[in-house]
């Protein structure tokens, strides 16, 4: 049994179970009733069952909730499917006869609480598959969970022949990513983002990539609304007669918005802190003597930076040179396109962060 069809399993069991409960809410009221006519022994025994029945139930859908979660936590956040990278560099071919050098940061993955996670983020988790065809190749969406500035998911690409069209490697999933090669004929992107795709190289097969799509919005995608999925199938050839697509536009469930904590420094500035996001706001932009637009902040000129916590603990997002512990960052963002926003790769409390220091410039809790 795969992981979509115990998930589909385990909630129709679940559903089940409560569907008595659900459809008849007096049901304790009457137990409760029906106490007051029997001896005062037998009332707080009936009592006491009725209160042990509720706990009971409740306990019982938190334990399934964070069942049904748990693999997308390790999966995504934590290091169960990945191992730590110490910095190095790499000799590639550049293409026009010569060798260019690439340094890949130092990242560090921690490993995910379960029952940490469900309370930060799991109400938000969707669990229901969302599935579309391209072509001989099946997209299946297990699970996702966003706040306003970015988007995770755990994803399936399956093909009954094998797989192709994507490029990957260890070293796509520590640098930018996996990527559509031109003759792939399938394409698929979540709308008006910016993603990253790490491929699973532990549980994935020929037929069967596990992928886990890393996004942050262009701008804000405000709690209630569903972010949109486009998969299409590609034929033909990129020349001269073009290529034909054949998209279709997937409505994510994922409409329910992670909450975020805000800090601010001093110059105005400000941080939008989610559980699993962090996002850059700079001060408005100014202006030269020219009159040219002046941006505050460049993604490639930021050196560090710390997340402080209240139990005196730091986290190391970024130090230029050395560590990336992001799954992925991008700049350019926002209506002035001066945001910066980066998925982190581990789950953080903001109620419980003291302090986030950027190149130096302190950020506290508004």
């Amino acid at each position: 049994m795969n992981d979509q069809e115990l998930r589909a399993k385990m909630r129709k069991a679940m559903d089940s179970r409560l569907s008595g409960l659900k459809d008849d809410p007096w049901l304790a009221q009457r137990v409760m009733n029906r106490a007051d006519k029997e001896e005062p022994g037998m009332k707080k025994k009936l009592r006491f069952s009725v209160v042990l029945v509720i706990v009971t139930v409740l306990v019982l859908g938190t334990a399934l909730a964070v069942a049904l979660h748990t693999d997308f936590y390790h999966h995504v956040f934590g290091n169960e499917t990945r191992e730590n990278v110490e910095a190095h560099t790499e000799t590639h071919e550049n293409g026009k006869g010569g060798t260019v050098d690439d340094f890949y940061p130092a990242q560090e993955y921690v490993a995910a609480d379960p029952e940490e996670a469900e309370r930060l983020i799991g109400e938000q988790v969707t669990s229901e598959p969302v599935i579309a065809q391209m072509g001989d190749h099946t997209l299946t969406v297990l699970s996702a969970v966003r706040d306003e500035n970015a988007l995770v998911m755990e994803l399936d690409l399956a093909c009954p022949t094998g797989v192709r069209g994507l490029n990957y490697d260890r070293l796509t999933n520590e640098g930018k990513g996996a990527w559509f090669a031109d003759d792939a004929g399938y394409f698929f992107i979540v709308e008006n983002a910016a993603e990253k795709m790490y491929v699973d190289l532990k549980n994935s097969s020929e037929t069967c990539l596990r992928i886990y799509y890393y996004c942050v919005f262009f701008e804000k995608l405000p709690d209630g609304e569903s972010p949109v999925l486009t998969a299409a199938a590609v034929t033909g050839d990129s020349g001269p007669e073009g290529q034909v697509f054949d998209p279709q536009q997937i409505i994510l469930p994922a409409c329910k918005a992670v909450s975020a904590a805000r800090f601010a420094a001093g110059d105005g500035s400000a941080i939008e802190l989610s559980p699993f996001s962090l996002k850059v706001c700079p001060v408005p932009e100014a202006e030269n003597g020219s009159g040219a637009v002046v941006l505050q902040m460049d993604p490639g000129s930021l050196e560090r930076i710390v997340i402080g916590m209240d139990t005196g603990e730091t986290y190391t997002v970024l130090e230029e040179g050395k560590t990336n512990n992001t799954l992925y960052l991008c700049g350019g963002l926002g209506t002035s396109g001066q945001d910066i926003s980066m998925v982190l790769n581990r789950l953080v409390d903001p109620a419980k962060v003291k302090y986030i220091r950027v190149d130096g410039v302190e950020y506290l809790p508004e």
